[in-house]
């Protein structure tokens, strides 16, 4: 037996547009006012012969639940091609999906000024802060380094990001016209390498404090790192990694040491895995350093997000989760607004921030600079 389908109508069928952000500033965080958006997207393989809250619910389990988008399709927020189905409805190839109405809280971040270092027509570079992402993702849109640069700055929207650093990570960043080729072959040159994926006409330095009395002498790590469920770790099956490290000081009043980091690939938390590997995490890395996590969790019990990305569990229901956008009825009402509200659960940016810090980017005609952040001062602890 088929299933039903309601008959087709014509669905309002909002148009694909970028809402007008609202900033404002307090508590040393930049904000964002809560807004409502719409998302397209076009049927994936895996989505075939499914129904949409199936898909909804398995694909976003943080954003959404079946019912929510069972009540959303009755009330036209979620269309099939434009057009408003029944949740029984099976998606066929080629389809499309509209989501509207998907009420949106972002993050907020640090209101320290994204410095700019350098700027052309061609690609600009920046002193990214800690605690902004360097592009949208599913949590952020307006409160990312692109964005404020879009916003701030004038940037041209064909400029995309050449390298990226954690969100916790500052220092440089540049973004350039990749869609030039003769732009692309400057930032990006062919690797020299293919098999061990390394960079070696590119050169990357940072710096980064770390627990403990660091070795002397120059140290190199190559232990490949493995991306898995949304998990970074060092595996064998991983891929080629290796950064060399060299002290430049240790302090025994605060039993830390300062390191640069020279990388020759460019994994994911990558200079991260390293250090901890050698068991010497960085300082306040809330993810690979376990003493200062558990430390952070004893004085904050509430502390149960993910400070890297403010995420939590996927076991927690939709309507509870901090910052993924959801649908919003009267039935199950925005708990992000109230807590707002009310001035509940409100970051401090100092949580937003790991000692680690990209100082030079250079290339083989190019080069990019910044400062030492204060914290490579040994007198400066947390």
């Amino acid at each position: 037996m088929s299933p039903k389908v309601l008959k087709p109508r014509k669905a309002k069928a909002p148009p694909m547009e970028t809402p007008q952000p609202e900033f404002y500033f307090e508590d040393g965080l930049r904000k964002v006012k809560p807004y409502y958006q719409t998302y397209l997207a076009h049927a994936k393989g895996r989505w075939i012969n499914r129904t949409v809250p199936d898909v909804f619910a398995s694909e976003m389990p943080r954003r959404c639940n079946k019912i929510m988008i069972i009540e959303a399709m009755k009330r036209g927020d979620v269309l099939v091609n434009d057009t408003i189905v029944s949740p029984d409805y099976i998606l066929k190839g080629g389809e499309s999906l509209r989501s509207t109405r998907c009420h949106r809280h972002e993050p907020p971040v640090p209101d320290t000024p994204i410095r700019v270092l350098e700027q052309t027509q061609d690609y600009i570079v920046f002193d990214k802060p800690h605690g902004i992402t360097v592009h949208p993702n599913e949590l952020c849109f307006f409160n990312t380094a692109l964005e404020i640069l879009r916003r701030d700055h004038d940037i041209a929207h064909h400029m995309h990001a050449v390298n990226r650093l954690d969100a916790v990570t500052s220092g440089i960043v540049i973004f350039a016209n990749m869609t030039d080729p003769a732009v692309r072959q400057r930032f990006q040159p062919p690797h020299t390498d293919m098999d061990a994926e390394l960079s070696s006409l590119v050169d990357k330095e940072y710096v980064c404090r770390v627990v403990g009395e660091f070795p002397e002498g120059s140290v190199i790590v190559k232990e490949p790192i493995l991306q898995s469920a949304g998990k970074v770790m060092i595996d064998p099956a991983g891929k080629p990694s290796e950064t060399r490290f060299v002290r430049k000081w240790y302090d025994s009043s605060s039993n830390s040491s300062l390191v640069s980091c020279y990388l020759a690939t460019g994994r994911q938390h990558q200079i991260r895995l390293h250090v901890a590997h050698l068991q010497h995490p960085i300082v306040n890395d809330i993810l690979y350093n376990s003493d200062y996590k558990r430390d952070q969790i004893s004085a904050n019990p509430e502390l149960t997000v993910n400070g890297e990305t403010r995420f939590y569990p996927a076991e927690i229901p939709p309507e509870s989760q901090p910052y993924m956008p959801y649908y919003v009825t009267p039935e199950t009402p925005c708990h992000k607004c109230k807590e707002e509200q009310e001035g509940n659960h409100v970051p401090n940016p100092k949580s937003m921030k790991i000692w680690l810090r990209a100082i030079r980017y250079q290339g083989p005609d190019w080069k990019f600079e910044t400062d030492m952040p204060d914290w490579a001062d040994p007198q400066v602890i947390e």
